[in-house]
């Protein structure tokens, strides 16, 4: 009963379980091809950021870093591109979920306690669009770039090289948008500086510098999981409770699902075909209906064109609520507020991401138009 009421209030986790079990039941795996599929080093390293973050978090230090900046009063537009460009930046690093579940809160916190409820709902919506652009950037910016990195074996700078350009883009489009905040004062109570648990904390760090090492190829996933497991467990052996074993799970079925997949004889040859040229719009449509996460993981085995399958589900992750996962986070915090509502934040949210999505399309239409001409003309010139 427990399980059923569980699946019931995540679809998503459903449909991944149902997709496992009937792949499994056609092309029934190895057990030794189980563990195989499910790629133990990605999820490990998943895991290892959500603690590390989660221990960051709980000690205090990214609302100690809020409180040095912001004492006594602010105008409502420094606040709001406070926030969203927290989640912007923060995204990079502590993926785009985390980020929204540490700034969204204390946004709405802020925007409550200071009665200025009406920029609530476009800040949260920009910081959702500002965590799904800019965790863009990095291979540990959210779980579809993690597994696209691993999963194709790519180096960082070659990564970067793909992402860095349409992310700067979308900074200056989200920056250009903070001038449609209210620029109101907003009084803010004045707070003494929190001691924060700095013993604590820089290991935490060094174990994050840790982790990203072993994201650019310097240090083995053995390795690390020899240091962070009981680095970890004499910190705070509660913080394996913070994690997100949903994703985590999700990303094991859908392993599993698609490796059986593959091992189907309809299924060996005609996708790739359909994709073959169309990643970019097949990957960013199919994230709308099905999110970007299990879209990426579900096409990955179909393509080698890592470069457009990496783009259209990072642009995809804009559009609809369920285009990433991460802005049901935002949508859920500001739920539980006393002045909710769903339908004005949806109309916004939605207005929102579909400008920035039109915009990011224009860019990478005409990136791709005249990224042709210019090879075009070098290899008549050569």
């Amino acid at each position: 009963m427990l399980i059923y009421q569980k699946l019931r209030k995540n679809p998503d986790l459903a449909v991944a379980l149902v997709f496992a079990l009937i792949t499994s039941i056609i092309a029934p795996p190895a057990p030794g091809d189980i563990l195989q599929r499910i790629n133990l080093p990605l999820l490990g390293l998943l895991l290892f950021l959500m603690c590390i973050v989660a221990g960051l978090r709980l000690s205090g230090f990214f609302a100690a870093i809020f409180q040095h900046l912001f004492q006594g009063s602010a105008s409502g537009r420094s606040l709001g591109r406070f926030f969203i460009f927290s989640c912007y930046f923060s995204s990079m690093f502590i993926t785009n979920d985390v980020a929204l579940i540490i700034f969204v809160p204390l946004a709405i916190m802020v925007f409550t306690e200071a009665r200025r409820i009406r920029l609530m709902v476009p800040t949260v919506c920009w910081q959702t669009i500002a965590a799904n652009l800019g965790s863009m950037l990095t291979p540990i910016g959210n779980p579809q770039n993690l597994f696209i990195y691993s999963h194709y074996g790519l180096e960082s700078l070659e990564f970067l090289s793909i992402t860095a350009p349409i992310v700067l883009i979308s900074g200056i489009v989200i920056y250009l948008a903070t001038y449609t905040l209210a620029d109101y004062d907003v009084s803010l109570p004045v707070q003494q500086n929190p001691t924060l648990p700095w013993k604590k904390i820089l290991p935490l760090l060094l174990l994050f510098a840790l982790c990203l090492l072993h994201v650019v190829h310097l240090l083995s996933f053995s390795l690390l999981a020899i240091i962070v497991l009981p680095a970890l467990t004499l910190l705070n052996c509660q913080l394996f409770k913070e994690a997100d074993y949903k994703l985590l799970l999700l990303f094991a079925l859908l392993f599993i699902g698609v490796g059986n997949l593959s091992h189907i004889e309809l299924f060996q040859s005609w996708p790739a075909k359909l994709l073959n040229g169309h990643e970019f719009w097949v990957s960013l449509l199919l994230s709308q209906v099905l999110s970007n996460v299990p879209a990426t993981v579900l096409l990955a085995n179909y393509t080698n064109a890592y470069a457009p399958l990496l783009l259209g589900v990072n642009i995809g992750g804009l559009g609809t609520i369920i285009a990433s996962m991460a802005s049901v986070i935002s949508f859920k915090a500001y739920l539980q507020t006393r002045f909710s509502k769903p339908g004005y934040y949806l109309l916004t949210f939605t207005g929102s991401n579909l400008m920035v999505l039109l915009l990011l399309l224009l860019y990478y239409h005409l990136y791709m138009k005249y990224n042709a001409l210019i090879c075009q003309q070098l290899c008549i010139y050569l």
